[in-house]
């Protein structure tokens, strides 16, 4: 009898390891998971039904769930935090943070909930509520918070407003005043220990087959969070012979700009496909991030000491004029840019100085390049 019932035993729980060897396997991958898109994170299951992982950390980038580790079958989705996969779709975008995760095997539906006991952080910024994320509870990040005109910012933490007087940078107190924030788009960050703000442009980068392979970025400078810009950036075909790349924002697949035009012209944002092809060579690329407008040129050679900060414009504001000084630098053209992209004044200099006159143009915001030798930057100037 004891050998019958040990039988027994021995059969049901080699029956129900079997079963349990026999449910599908369910992983998640992605450039925002720490083995990115080279391997899988399994998720477990005890019904071969619903999947789930505790306390995973993503970063900024997107995620599909993967069946058997293999591309065989994959569901990606289009919503977040939440929302149901579809076989072969699109990757599901994002945020950065530390999450549960569930996956649905019968129904597809997907949700990924917030982990830890954190303090939920907003921004008000010209009445529209920003979201912010964080890994650890104390730093807390916002990224491509677009100020469409001049406004105030104020946090909340846990349902408390925090203000400060300083831009970009300050340190908000409970109570304080609300931040004065002028328009453009930015990736904002708050230390919930210290109330540290900051209030950075948004990363424009350039990547590709021809320069360093599909993910690898290219960080380009601004002065203005509008024009971007990079020197010497060297385009090689890839094994395939493929010299092509995109403009992305904030290192994500989020948002991307491409084009079929070369060397110059307007590139606009894109999903799949869309990438520039470019021949092999080195150029310096400009890139509006508003109007798209782009040009590859020859890289410049540079003028010393020639940078944002070097060069002035007084008064600025002004109501009929602009003087530029660029040190020790010699001016040869100044542009005048709206905030369309559009060229609305060229003046050509010879000098360390230049006026400009600007009685004929509206009130508002523009930005100057300042052109010196075979270098050139841009500053922000107000025509009252």
């Amino acid at each position: 009898m004891m050998k019958k019932l040990l039988m027994v035993c021995a059969v049901f729980m080699a029956g129900t390891a079997m079963m349990k060897a026999q449910f599908t396997s369910i992983g998640i991958i992605g450039d925002a998971t720490p083995t990115a898109w080279a391997s899988d994170t399994d998720l477990t299951t005890t019904d071969g039904v619903i999947y789930t992982i505790e306390n995973f950390t993503l970063t900024t980038g997107t995620v599909k769930f993967r069946k058997d580790n293999a591309w065989a079958v994959d569901w990606g989705g289009t919503t977040w935090p939440s929302g149901t996969g579809v076989q072969g779709g699109s990757n599901i975008p994002s945020q950065p943070g530390l999450y549960n995760i569930t996956f649905n095997l019968t129904t597809l539906a997907y949700n990924f909930e917030a982990a830890g006991n954190f303090a939920t952080v907003t921004a008000n910024v010209g009445g529209t509520v920003a979201s912010f994320f964080t890994l650890d509870g104390v730093t807390y990040n916002s990224n491509n918070v677009v100020v469409a005109n001049d406004a105030t910012a104020t946090f909340s933490v846990n349902g408390a407003a925090w203000g400060g007087a300083g831009f970009p940078t300050g340190t908000a107190t409970a109570g304080g005043a609300a931040i004065a924030v002028p328009a453009n788009s930015y990736n904002v960050t708050f230390n919930a220990t210290t109330g540290a703000y900051s209030f950075n442009y948004v990363i424009i980068s350039i990547t590709g087959s021809g320069v360093g392979g599909w993910g690898t970025d290219t960080n380009m400078t601004t002065t203005d969070g509008v024009n971007y810009s990079v020197n010497s950036v060297t385009f090689a075909p890839d094994g395939e012979g493929n010299s092509e790349m995109k403009f992305r924002l904030n290192n994500d697949w989020g948002t991307t700009w491409g084009a079929a035009e070369y060397p110059s012209g307007t590139a606009t944002i894109v999903t799949d496909g869309g990438n520039m092809a470019i021949p092999a060579g080195t150029y310096s690329v400009t890139f509006n991030r508003v109007t798209g407008a782009f040009v590859f040129a020859a890289p410049t050679a540079g003028v010393a000491g020639f940078t944002a900060a070097t060069v002035v414009a007084y008064p600025n504001p002004s109501n009929s004029a602009w003087t530029f000084a660029a040190g020790n630098a010699l001016i040869s053209n100044v542009m005048i840019v709206d905030l369309s992209g559009k060229v609305v004044l060229n003046h050509n200099a010879n000098g360390s100085q230049a006026v400009v006159d600007a009685s004929a143009l509206a009130a508002g915001v523009y930005f100057a390049k300042v052109t010196a030798g075979d270098d050139a930057t841009t500053i922000k100037v107000v025509k009252n």
